[in-house]
């Protein structure tokens, strides 16, 4: 299949996005932010070819790749009843993805050492994770009455206990990959998810990744979408308030620009007549 072509100009959005990643591994920060757009406004081309050019950017330290970066797809890994196990089964397909492509000449090894390792820490998370049987439900913890969770409060302790201690093993296992380079986690199709499954990634997300260094974790969102999801679980509450407990900003895709395309097919553009103004409604129609 060929190269996607860039139709909506999204180069300079894409250079930008990376500018701005640059900055916060420089400093060594964690942080977790959004890409909001409609459905269809193109977020999985922007993160797509993101991906692709942000995992060649070299550190001028070592010589070796800025990254280790990570796709994370929300609805394609539903079928893990449990995020976490999710987010950690999609970072171990990463690694094998990364490592089948190290050729054995010399100029590799290093890379494919750091991969290697990398997998391997993970793998320790993901037993860990699986020994405490993670499973927890804190949207139905959430909404329980008092009672209820007082009937279940002994079985609910060892459920709690195993589930905090696996998660802190999970951040620790981050945390060391992180030392070494800076961890760039995309989590995509969010809002194809089912509300309760939405808002359970969401939280899982925020247990895992908050206030660990050199972690970056961009979030593809259509708020509107997220927005029914969080209302659907907890009624009227503030959107906004909620979300900002997962989310510390959002960035904005707009509808982009379909100029270029024109220009380039003029050959086949120019056999048609256009009046005062169609031209934008054919931009319009290569956008939907």
């Amino acid at each position: 299949m060929g190269e996607k072509l860039d139709v909506l100009g999204r180069g300079g959005f894409i250079e930008k996005l990376k500018s701005l990643v640059k900055i916060i591994s420089e400093n060594k920060q964690g942080c977790c932010f959004g890409l909001n757009g409609f459905w269809g406004s193109g977020k999985s081309f922007v993160l797509e070819k993101f991906e692709e050019e942000i995992k060649e950017i070299q550190s001028e330290e070592t010589g070796d790749n800025r990254y280790f970066v990570f796709h994370y797809d929300c609805w394609k890994y539903d079928y893990y009843e449990e995020p976490a196990i999710a987010i950690i089964a999609a970072m171990l397909d990463a690694t094998d993805r990364e490592l089948n492509v190290f050729t054995s000449e010399q100029r590799d090894v290093a890379k494919k050492m750091a991969w290697e390792t990398t997998k391997e820490t993970l793998k320790a998370v993901a037993s860990e994770l699986c020994k405490n049987k993670v499973g927890i439900d804190l949207v139905e913890i959430a909404t329980n009455t008092i009672e209820e969770r007082m009937e279940e409060e002994d079985n609910s302790f060892d459920s709690l206990y195993g589930f905090k201690s696996a998660l802190e093993a999970t951040r620790k296992g981050i945390q060391k990959i992180a030392d070494r380079k800076t961890v760039v986690i995309i989590v995509d199709e969010l809002d194809r998810c089912l509300p309760e499954y939405t808002i359970k990634v969401l939280e899982r997300l925020h247990h895992i990744f908050t206030d660990l260094k050199n972690v970056i974790v961009i979030v593809s969102m259509d708020k509107t979408q997220i927005e029914y999801s969080i209302k659907e679980i907890y009624g009227e509450i503030n959107v906004d308030t909620y979300l900002r407990k997962f989310i510390s900003f959002k960035i904005n895709l707009d509808n982009g620009k379909a100029e270029q395309y024109i220009k380039k097919y003029e050959t086949y553009t120019s056999m048609f007549e256009f009046l005062q103004g169609e031209e934008q409604e054919v931009e319009k129609f290569s956008m939907t």
